[in-house]
């Protein structure tokens, strides 16, 4: 019998290997190309080089694995017990007295060992890529100014139009550069300026101007200043895509341990000080009524106290940083968790089960991913521990498993 439960489950965990493997192409395809689009659109553009693009995405593979995984164990599992169901497999199993359980096993075992591969990734080379993701891509933006600077030429950057005659390397005659992200327009012109990068990671731009007159006016009054020599920076860093930020989603479970503890520390002190605040409030009650105060005084006691008592200490940081730790363990999980969809599905007769597997399984992920990103929404509208938030779609999707496989056992 023992040798029967061996060859059973190499069967089984071969099926699952191949079928993860073809998933994981799949999503991997996916999610490869939508990273590949999004540098185009921000770098590929600047010609930089093919090579450098592939480089940026090939760092950036771990930030996608994250999601890669569980979605690829699911369809797996989904694909192995779908075919397995219409081959007959599991109905001839059954009728030889096998346990499904020794069908279900070598399946959960092999979603446990991704499990552990999505928290390897997620707390471990996801950070440590980053960080070379980070400094490649500084590298690459230090040669690629955000400014293009052509002869006789308009760009329109972050709020600012600046238009130049001619113009040489970093160096470019009668510019003009118009300010119109203020409520008081402004103008600087100078005959000629050198341009160059003052701060790579900020985007900082510092132009080095000759004969600049600065040009002011509102609707009361104008200004002009002028000068021999002038400098003025340009601030673009608005313009560098998020993908060069750190994001707590890139940082190690310890580094996001220390973040929230000293949100945690702040949120206390805030909680202090409201606490304070609404002592202060009710003190002051007290005495009015000792005193017999007039009734309107009173009610904007009360009005008072009322906008105290709605304007609570939210710790928006410390709620971000606590969703993106539990978000890591939850994905993690997911790997396993999200399998026990497709079990129901051994207690069925199916046509084309592989087929009507995959269907499932897109379901499921779509489900999963909308019930992941409401909850990640969430979490900026509430005190609730962002654990039950980030955890809601693992365990919902797990319990309704867990129903659909007592119903279709009955």
């Amino acid at each position: 019998m023992r040798k029967r439960y061996r060859l059973v489950t190499q069967y089984v965990a071969r099926a699952y290997l191949a079928s993860f493997l073809a998933a994981f192409c799949f999503f991997f395809f996916i999610f490869f190309v939508n990273q590949l689009l999004l540098l185009v659109q921000h770098i590929l553009v600047k010609n930089v080089s093919l090579k450098a693009v592939l480089q940026l995405v090939s760092l950036a593979i771990p930030q996608f694995l994250l999601y890669t995984f569980p979605f690829s164990s699911l369809t797996a599992s989904a694909m192995v017990i779908g075919d397995l169901s219409s081959n007959n497999e599991i109905l001839a199993l059954r009728s030889s007295g096998f346990p499904l359980r020794r069908i279900f096993l070598p399946i959960l075992c092999l979603s446990l060992l991704v499990a552990g591969m999505t928290f390897a990734t997620a707390n471990v080379l996801l950070p440590r890529s980053h960080i070379r993701y980070r400094k490649l891509y500084a590298e690459l933006m230090r040669d690629l100014p955000t400014m293009e600077l052509e002869s006789w030429s308009s760009n329109t950057i972050a709020g600012h139009v600046i238009a130049n005659g001619q113009a040489e390397a970093s160096r470019v005659e009668n510019l003009v550069v118009m300010r119109t992200d203020t409520g008081q327009p402004q103008v600087v012109t100078a005959r000629s300026a050198h341009i160059s990068l003052d701060d790579p990671a900020s985007f900082v731009y510092r132009l080095d101007l000759e004969e600049p007159e600065l040009t002011f006016w509102d609707a009361s009054m104008s200004a002009v200043s002028s000068a021999k020599k002038g400098t003025m920076y340009l601030d673009f860093s608005s313009q560098v895509p998020e993908a060069a930020n750190t994001k707590p989603s890139q940082l190690s479970l310890h580094d996001l341990n220390k973040k929230i503890s000293a949100y945690q520390l702040d949120l206390d002190a805030q909680w202090d000080r409201h606490e304070q605040e609404l002592g202060a409030i009710e003190d002051r009650g007290s005495r009015l009524l000792e005193e017999g105060s007039d009734a309107q005084e009173y009610n904007e006691l009360l009005q008072e106290r009322k906008e105290a008592y709605d304007d609570e200490p939210l710790g928006f940081y410390l709620q971000y940083f606590r969703a993106e730790k539990h978000k890591k363990l939850a994905l993690s999980m997911a790997c396993f968790l999200l399998v026990f969809l497709t079990f129901p599905m051994a207690y069925l007769k199916l046509k084309h089960g592989r087929l009507i597997g995959f269907g499932v399984a897109m379901l499921a992920s779509v489900a999963y991913w909308y019930l992941l990103f409401f909850s990640q929404i969430s979490i900026y509208r509430t005190n609730v521990n962002p654990m039950f938030l980030m955890w809601g779609p693992d365990v919902f999707l797990f319990i309704l498993a867990l129903l659909a496989l007592g119903r279709v056992r009955r």
